[in-house]
């Protein structure tokens, strides 16, 4: 007999990922794009962040924006349509700026490059991406000393976090902590969330302590449908946050890096000073747009049918499902 955990499916490929509504029942302002779309929007995946686009959709809804006259191209990942990306994605997450990034590496290390600036000491997860998963990219290129905490664990505590304040502060050179970066819901934990209460104390402390705080919030949309704390919520607790335009919004690549207006003003020129002014990334800032405003209510529906499923499966007699 197959013995179907929740867990142990959602295990298989990360958060689950689907698209929401089939066409029929979808909003109207992009109508033909669903139509042509209609059997992914009626899949539910348990292995893709996204929709995981084939080439053949991908370029359906570019074809809708060209057909509209309203796709302006940017250059070097300025104006056009990024604009209007940074834009969209800085009122989500109720910060006043955004700036379009290639990966979700790079937002991340300049969010904490910029965040620290003297004060190079960072605490990190141990099991986050920016420990694990990033070849060492901020300590290599910006000098940063990552302090990793929570090993094994979803994250770490604020006493966790004063400890390590005790450290700094006994030290024969004091080194102050310049900055606490925070990732949830964590991939390397099956996606487990961090916890907005826990949250809140350590951002409280930093505060009084003035260091700086990052989100690597790559999911976070997906998050803030299981919790019921909307993105921007969870964005005011830090100075900066970072959000997937692959994972959530199906864009071929792409990361926005928010935060407050006299941090993003000139952060290009850093973008660049890292290999990363492209000329044109139109096509990526186009889809992303697309699914942008829609994602949360087309998640929690699809979440609502994936409940479905598997209350179905527990009452099958051919299944056994734990919780």
């Amino acid at each position: 007999m197959p013995n179907l955990g929740r867990r142990e499916i959602l295990k298989l490929g990360g958060m689950l990922a689907a698209s929401g509504l089939p066409a029929a029942q979808a909003a109207s302002p992009h109508d033909s794009t669903l139509k042509a779309l209609e059997p992914v929007q009626q899949t539910v995946n348990f292995i893709y962040d996204g929709l995981h686009l084939t080439p053949w959709e991908y370029t359906q809804i570019l074809q809708q924006y060209t057909e509209s006259g309203n796709l302006q191209p940017d250059n070097y990942s300025n104006g056009g349509i990024i604009r209007e990306l940074e834009q969209t994605f800085a009122h989500l997450l109720g910060k006043e700026s955004a700036v379009f990034m290639p990966t979700g590496t790079l937002a991340n290390h300049i969010a904490m490059r910029e965040l620290a600036g003297q004060q190079r000491r960072v605490i990190v997860q141990a099991e986050s991406h920016i420990y694990n998963d990033c070849g060492d990219c901020a300590q290599t290129l910006s000098g940063l000393n990552l302090i990793p905490l929570g090993s094994n664990r979803v994250g770490f505590t604020l006493e966790d976090v004063q400890e390590v304040f005790r450290t700094t502060r006994s030290g024969r050179v004091e080194t102050q902590v310049g900055v606490i970066s925070i990732e949830t819901p964590v991939r390397r934990q099956y996606d487990a969330m961090f916890g907005y209460d826990e949250i809140r104390r350590i951002a409280h402390a930093a505060r009084q302590a003035g260091i700086r705080l990052h989100l690597d919030g790559a999911r976070l949309f997906v998050e803030a449908v299981h919790t019921g704390i909307s993105p921007a919520q969870y964005a005011a607790l830090f100075d900066t946050v970072y959000v997937s335009l692959y994972k959530c919004f199906n864009a071929a690549s792409g990361a926005i890096l928010a935060g407050p207006q006299a941090f993003t003003k000139d952060l290009y020129h850093v973008r660049r000073m890292f290999g990363s002014g492209m000329p044109q990334v139109w096509p990526c800032a186009a889809v992303a747009l697309h699914f942008a405003n829609d994602f949360l209510d087309d998640y929690r529906a699809a979440w609502q049918r994936a409940e479905e499923l598997f209350q179905r499966l527990d009452a099958h007699p051919a299944f056994q499902g734990e919780h």
